[in-house]
């Protein structure tokens, strides 16, 4: 019963999304910056409820709490923007908010049949290293809770990708100047980078003669007043297959006192 109350309620704040209340929200400053991350605290979060000390957003895990919340801070405004989301899945509120704001979407998801061609305006077979669209054919190309499952090892059904092969290809089909979005969860599954939460070697994924402006924040690495958010046990039986450059200590370190966070990465093509 609980998970169909989260299912209505998820399905419910996706039909209705609203851009003008996205940025009624997120217009502001929300995070405090060390000068190489933004961090966003629960209790300076917009969607913090202090009177009741919880987080506002009615359904799904603290993880998934804060894909929302970063969705809406970052989605609010595409109007005219040519969008390109890869790893669609089934959860559109990103989509919604690129259409009600203006801007055009596309999706390319390897979990589509590998017939189902993608064209634009719709949704089709694709993945990070094989975008099937021309260069320079997007303003903008994201990818929402998928990036840290391009390289991983016990990806089911398919060869890890190579992360320069995606950026490349990624930055093959944005047009100068066009935006990128990505977010992962930290400490939690996914590449060892990931489960490690090793922010200089994900940042050094990007090329600085290809990226410009590039933004990490971090999403409830500061989680109190609210409670902690452990890596569950299914997740931690990945962790052996997946981490093979990391010293055991630090391993058991982030298995022992890691709370999963949030990291999302913005940054412009040149």
């Amino acid at each position: 019963m609980r998970h169909l109350k989260h299912s209505i309620l998820k399905r419910w704040h996706t039909l209705r999304i609203s851009p003008n209340r996205c940025r009624a929200k997120w217009s502001g400053s929300y995070w405090q910056s060390d000068g190489k991350l933004q961090n966003i605290a629960c209790h300076q979060c917009p969607e913090f409820d202090k009177a009741n000390t919880l987080c506002s957003i009615p359904f799904g895990t603290p993880l998934r709490k804060c894909v929302v919340a970063s969705i809406e801070a970052h989605f609010f405004d595409c109007a005219g923007l040519d969008c390109l989301e890869i790893g669609f899945g089934r959860f559109t509120l990103a989509k919604n908010l690129i259409l009600r704001s203006g801007g055009s979407w596309t999706g390319i998801d390897p979990a589509q049949h590998v017939n189902k061609k993608a064209k634009k305006g719709k949704g089709g077979y694709g993945t990070a290293a094989n975008i099937p669209f021309p260069n320079q054919a997007f303003d903008k190309v994201f990818a929402i809770q998928s990036f840290e499952h391009w390289g991983q090892k016990a990806a089911a059904g398919r060869e890890p990708s190579d992360y320069a092969d995606c950026l490349n290809e990624i930055a093959r089909v944005l047009k100068p100047g066009g935006q990128l979005y990505l977010d992962a969860p930290v400490h939690f599954h996914g590449h060892e980078m990931f489960i490690m939460g090793d922010l200089p070697r994900i940042k050094g994924l990007f090329a600085t003669d290809i990226w410009q402006d590039i933004v990490v924040q971090s999403w409830r690495k500061d989680f109190l007043p609210l409670e902690i958010y452990p890596p569950n046990k299914a997740v931690l039986l990945e962790w052996p297959i997946e981490i093979s450059t990391y010293p055991d200590e630090e391993v058991e370190a982030a298995k022992d006192s890691g709370s999963v966070w949030l990291l999302t990465l913005s940054a412009r093509r040149t």
